[in-house]
């Protein structure tokens, strides 16, 4: 016969299970990635269109589908990698390599998403480009994650569509057109990023490199240090024809603009740049550039 102290040490048991495995849902589908998801929010905010409720509605919308699809990708991505994420020193305790989630729980939160996903692009049924869009993102990210991040060059490309996919859906669901410069913008910050992550994976793993990612095996440091600098001038250059054509008067963010840019490029010379993310929340600097930015551009597209 159990006695009490067996029952609460059983019914403590299954609460720190219960919690752990609710903590591995919430890591594998990484939350704190779906800022991304904010890119799908730049037509409306750069047109100074932000306050029409019914227009602020289907951006909301739009966003929260992009971060389920986002969420299934990184899912199936982190399964694809199990065996390489295993000899990375910080990824190795990611739920999969952990064997915290097992084939049903990922099944499990998998069909979740992908209703989600299926009863939102529901409202877009007339809207043909935008379900286009969005599922040519889904369709992507699979085929990302079943081969071709293992192609050099291409997968940096890859990724920096992914980041335009998010703001041309923005502009699809509204029906905001997407200035040419702010598209560029987009791209070639997006390549930036990408060649951060890479440059970084490159110096924290060394050798254990392709082990890790196997187009590491054809990066050097000079080569990913050539297009950071390449890509970080033409994003500037990008933002600047952007916003000297804008009727808005934002020309003097370009200011904070490269200010952020420099900084982040410093901040990845320095082996910081393996998560853009998580670079741009610990740096005091950063974050107050991009306060600055946006609280200059809000001032000025919407006083």
């Amino acid at each position: 016969m159990k006695t009490r102290d067996d029952i609460s040490k059983n019914h403590v048991f299954y609460n720190v299970i219960g919690r752990d495995k609710f903590n591995s849902y919430i890591q594998i589908i990484r939350p704190y990635q779906w800022i991304k998801n904010l890119l799908v929010f730049a037509p409306i905010f750069f047109a100074g269109r932000l306050t029409e409720w019914n227009l602020l509605r289907l951006t909301i919308e739009t966003s929260v589908i992009f971060c389920a699809v986002a969420s299934l990708g990184y899912i199936l991505n982190d399964w694809m990698d199990r065996d390489q994420d295993s000899c990375h020193p910080e990824k190795c305790k990611r739920p999969i390599p952990t064997e915290r989630l097992t084939r049903r729980d990922l099944l499990l939160l998998v069909t979740l998403l992908g209703s989600f996903t299926v009863l939102l692009s529901v409202e877009y049924a007339a809207n043909l480009s935008i379900i286009v869009c969005i599922f040519s993102y889904l369709a992507l990210t699979t085929i990302y994650s079943l081969g071709l991040k293992n192609i050099e060059s291409l997968e940096i490309f890859m990724v920096a569509c992914f980041f335009v996919l998010r703001v041309m859906a923005g502009g699809l669901a509204t029906g905001i057109p997407v200035s040419d410069w702010l598209f560029l913008t987009v791209f070639f910050l997006a390549l930036l990023i990408t060649l951060a992550k890479r440059k970084s994976e490159l110096v924290v793993l060394h050798k254990d490199a392709q082990n890790h990612r196997r187009s590491l095996a054809h990066y050097s440091s000079a080569y990913l240090n050539h297009f950071l600098w390449t890509t970080g001038g033409i994003s500037i250059l990008t933002y600047g024809l952007y916003v000297v054509g804008n009727k808005n008067n934002i020309i003097y963010s370009i200011i904070p603009a490269t200010y952020g840019i420099a900084r982040f490029l410093l901040l990845v010379d320095k082996g910081k740049g393996g998560d853009p993310i998580l670079t741009l929340a610990k740096d005091p600097h950063l974050v107050l550039t991009v306060l600055i930015f946006f609280g200059f551009i809000c001032y000025h597209i919407y006083s």
